[in-house]
């Protein structure tokens, strides 16, 4: 008997909902570019070069020098710390680097086998304060030697300045093998806020 009633609700609901879902994707595209990581405004410049035989990674279980490169067998879960440096010595090398945003790439040839759960390379930015914010690449199967990149914003922070951090995450079982580890640096190309209010507009 109210079944044009029932029909009508359905469709208004329908309709309300479906409003909904495109102003929440509207707002998700037009805020994207300040959640993902910026553009460089120059050219990337290297802040340091890891190599075996040359440097040392800070994790000795299950990694080893094999050639010209690193081999990180796993057979658990497991984070392996590989490098690190002080952000003060970024700045030292870096002076540019205090002033505004900046962008950090880690670029590493990898090759990969048996990594049944995948794995990641991370780069980090771990404060002295504890807490810890990391880019990762996902790191999966079997694949011949390949350059892999994780870039990162970083932020200028009024604290102490903390660590700069390189290194794989092992999700279960398999082997890395990482040469040519380059740390790198550029200033950030920003999207003006202005710019980002306008989309919502």
């Amino acid at each position: 008997m109210f079944s044009w009633w029932d029909e009508l609700l359905s469709s208004i609901e329908a309709g309300i909902k479906a409003g909904i879902e495109s102003g929440l994707r509207s707002i998700a595209d037009t805020l994207a570019p300040l959640l993902q990581v910026p553009e460089p405004a120059a050219p990337f410049q290297r802040v340091a070069l890891f190599r075996p035989g040359i440097d040392h990674p800070i994790s000795g279980a299950g990694l080893k020098t094999e050639g010209a490169a690193w081999r990180i067998e796993s057979h658990w879960p497991q984070t392996v710390p590989l490098f690190e440096m002080p952000e003060a010595h970024l700045w030292l090398e870096v002076p540019s680097a205090q002033a505004g945003d900046q962008l950090l790439l880690c670029r590493a040839l990898v090759k990969t086998a048996a990594l049944t759960e995948g794995a990641q390379l991370f780069l980090s930015r771990a404060q002295t304060f504890g807490w810890t914010f990391s880019r990762t690449v996902s790191l999966e199967g079997d694949r011949d030697w390949h350059i892999c990149e994780v870039p990162f914003h970083l932020k200028p922070e009024p604290q102490t300045p903390g660590f700069i951090k390189i290194g794989v995450e092992f999700m279960g079982r398999g082997v890395i093998w990482l040469r040519d580890i380059e740390l790198l640096h550029a200033p950030a190309k920003l999207t003006p806020i202005t710019d980002v209010m306008d989309g919502l507009l």
